[in-house]
């Protein structure tokens, strides 16, 4: 069977590092959207927010699915419900019991772009973003969709000594919270290609993948995972052959998904003269996740 290539038709973002309390979001949601949206918490109005500017001023088709992602879920409506419920025994609002559910941001990012395809939520504890793309991909690939918006949110909750302990953080540590967001589509009518979203079980299976790739390191740069030590990150780069290499968490503070924004930079960038990514991350149970694009610069 052969496979439908995959085209990037647009990228979007929403990044802020929070230094206090994390921001009210209602007037940018308005601002983003053209529309206030009532009831919900900050993990869906960030999810509409990276959404919306991920779509500009575009409509999706409506049979687009969207797949979304996030390591910890809609902390804020988590902890609205379950510190009422174990600290005093109140049941939780009912809205707010259902918005606990995170594939209740999806519901809401379809119903804004009118979208009556599938959708899913998904999460993973080092590689949130990869199995969502990936999931897409081969959706896209295999003709099952054709269209889909994939994306990963990660917010933060007060007070942020106690956020830094959930993500077990240094004291100190700068946080951020974001919500990155990714237009796919059948077919190679986009400037940028997915061309690979691929994980392995053990250092040597990576190995022998990369063996088997032929990157020109003329045109190609090596992204560092956030999760990725400096010594695989060397490992990485003797195997490939590559002599340029950027880093995930340079420049963010931190979130879990900080990849996904990396992805999106390189993809902006207008000024670098490389059109291949190579993006690898690890996770603490020895596997790895490989993002492969490419870019039409000018």
């Amino acid at each position: 069977m052969s496979m439908t290539e995959v085209s990037i038709r647009a990228m979007g973002d929403y990044y802020a590092p929070v230094e206090d309390t994390p921001p009210d979001l209602r007037a940018l949601l308005t601002a983003e959207t053209g529309k206030p949206v009532r009831r919900i918490g900050r993990f869906i109005q960030s999810a509409l927010i990276g959404a919306a500017r991920c779509v500009g001023s575009e409509t999706p088709p409506a049979e687009t699915a969207v797949y979304m992602t996030s390591r910890r879920g809609d902390l804020e409506v988590t902890l609205e419900v379950m510190e009422p419920l174990f600290k005093h025994g109140e049941p939780p609002k009912p809205l707010s019991f259902i918005n606990t559910v995170s594939n209740a941001a999806c519901f809401y990012v379809a119903r804004h772009f009118g979208l009556h395809g599938r959708s899913c939520f998904l999460s993973n504890t080092h590689f949130s973003f990869e199995v969502a793309l990936q999931l897409a991909l081969l959706d896209i690939e295999t003709g099952q969709v054709r269209s889909a918006l994939v994306g990963s949110v990660d917010i933060a909750t007060g007070p942020l000594d106690v956020h830094r302990r959930r993500l077990e953080l240094a004291e100190g540590t700068p946080v951020a919270e974001a919500s990155h967001w990714v237009w796919l589509q059948a077919g190679a009518d986009g400037a940028s290609t997915l061309k690979a979203v691929n994980f392995f079980a053990d250092r040597a299976a990576l190995s022998v993948w990369l063996a088997g790739q032929a990157f020109d390191p003329r045109r190609a740069v090596f992204s560092r995972g956030q999760f990725l030590t400096a010594g695989d990150a060397a490992t990485v780069m003797r195997e490939t052959g590559l002599t340029r290499m950027s880093d995930a968490s340079d420049g963010r503070a931190y979130y879990d998904s900080q990849g996904a924004g990396a992805l999106a930079d390189f993809v902006r960038d207008e000024t670098s003269d490389a059109t291949v990514l190579l993006q690898v991350n690890a996770n603490d149970s020895g596997g790895y996740a490989v993002v492969l694009l490419e870019v039409t610069r000018g």
